[in-house]
């Protein structure tokens, strides 16, 4: 069985503390405190680092730390653009590739999201908002829109989670989840889509 390298342990375990919001509103964080908090050493924190920085989740300022960096609203805009042209894209081409088990994984993410709202639980929430689309683009096949979509998600899930909480976004979600649903089981694709436009229109943030 092959070794994990800790550069890579040290990369996953950043990326999940970032995404769950754990340096606070601060958005902050040293060299020194991840070596604390995650016990390794500074090696392949720093290496670890160094892909985050490449990839946007951070920015590493020379003699005074980490700074978690959340996109801006153009960049938000901008990633949410990018979603509505895939999904509608991908979901255009599903023709009759969805089958009854499709629909009850749907409709059991659905159910996990209504826990949630009654739990409060933001965080998971926003986890199932993503298995819902990814789901979608799953089915139809495309593997790069995929893995865009995920690297998508993860920029935007501090501040899916944040909408969440600040507008109490789930039940619209939900609601709108289950409409894109029902058309899909009507076999209205046209429907779907639009409502689908909308749903994702409705995540952008008005200047």
């Amino acid at each position: 069985m092959k070794k994990v390298p800790l550069s890579e342990i040290a990369y996953v375990k950043i990326k999940e503390k970032i995404m769950r919001g754990d340096f606070g509103e601060e958005n902050y964080t040293s060299q020194n405190q991840l070596v604390e908090e995650l016990n390794m050493s500074r090696t392949p924190i720093v290496a670890a680092l160094q892909r985050l920085k490449q990839e946007g989740f951070v920015k590493i300022i020379s003699n005074q730390g980490i700074v978690i960096q959340e996109p801006t609203i153009n960049e938000i805009n901008d990633f949410f653009d990018m979603r509505l042209a895939i999904e509608t894209f991908s979901m255009k081409q599903l023709g009759d590739l969805l089958t009854e088990e499709d629909f009850e994984n749907l409709e059991e993410i659905i159910q996990d999201q209504l826990e949630c709202v009654e739990n409060k639980d933001y965080l998971s929430f926003a986890q199932l908002d993503a298995d819902y689309h990814q789901y979608l683009i799953q089915v139809g096949g495309n593997g790069l829109f995929f893995q865009t979509m995920a690297n998508i998600r993860e920029r935007l899930f501090l501040k899916t989670t944040y909408n969440l909480k600040k507008r109490q976004g789930m039940a619209l979600a939900i609601e709108e989840h289950v409409n894109i649903l029902e058309a899909l089981k009507q076999g209205n694709l046209e429907l779907a889509v639009a409502r689908l436009d909308e749903h994702i229109q409705n995540g952008k943030i008005i200047k």
